[in-house]
């Protein structure tokens, strides 16, 4: 996630979970598990499922619904984002691996079970009151070495 709202949730994301915020930028997941295949074929596979930008409006920080207890940015506005899901999991070009359902959201603090909650959520109401809308222009491929999310490969997405 690039620009100003990139900024201002990593440097949240700095402040209050430093070392979350060091090993991954702040992102939305659109799939958490790609199979073992060659680039081209995953990009077909992207590129199949994001003819086009997508916008979504980004609002507020809550706690997503998971046993750690992530705090997270909620996405809205989710009807094109749902369906450029749908494309990604339907095997056009390779079957994308892992699940394919989850609440779009943008992670700021990994494990909230260990913290306090209701302070964090009083900081976010804050510091990361957003209401704006946010456009999916690029998607990256990561993976972990080293201990941090390093970009593989990196599709631009662009109206043809």
């Amino acid at each position: 996630m690039d620009g100003e709202l990139g900024d201002r949730i990593q440097s949240w994301r700095q402040r209050h979970d430093p070392k979350h915020a060091a090993r991954l930028p702040p992102h939305l997941t659109v799939c958490y598990r790609p199979p073992d295949a060659r680039l081209d074929v995953l990009e077909a596979q992207v590129r199949h499922a994001f003819p086009a930008p997508v916008a979504v409006r980004l609002c507020g920080v809550f706690v997503l619904a998971h046993p750690e207890a992530p705090l997270a940015v909620r996405v809205l506005d989710c009807a094109a984002l749902d369906e450029a899901r749908r494309r990604l999991f339907d095997g056009s070009h390779v079957q994308m691996g892992g699940r394919d359902e989850w609440p779009w959201h943008i992670t700021c603090v990994r494990y909230g079970h260990t913290r306090d909650r209701e302070a964090l959520l009083a900081a976010a109401a804050h510091e990361l009151e957003l209401d704006a809308s946010w456009i999916i222009s690029h998607i990256s491929y990561l993976e972990l070495r080293d201990g941090r999310y390093q970009t593989i490969a990196e599709w631009p997405i662009s109206l043809e």
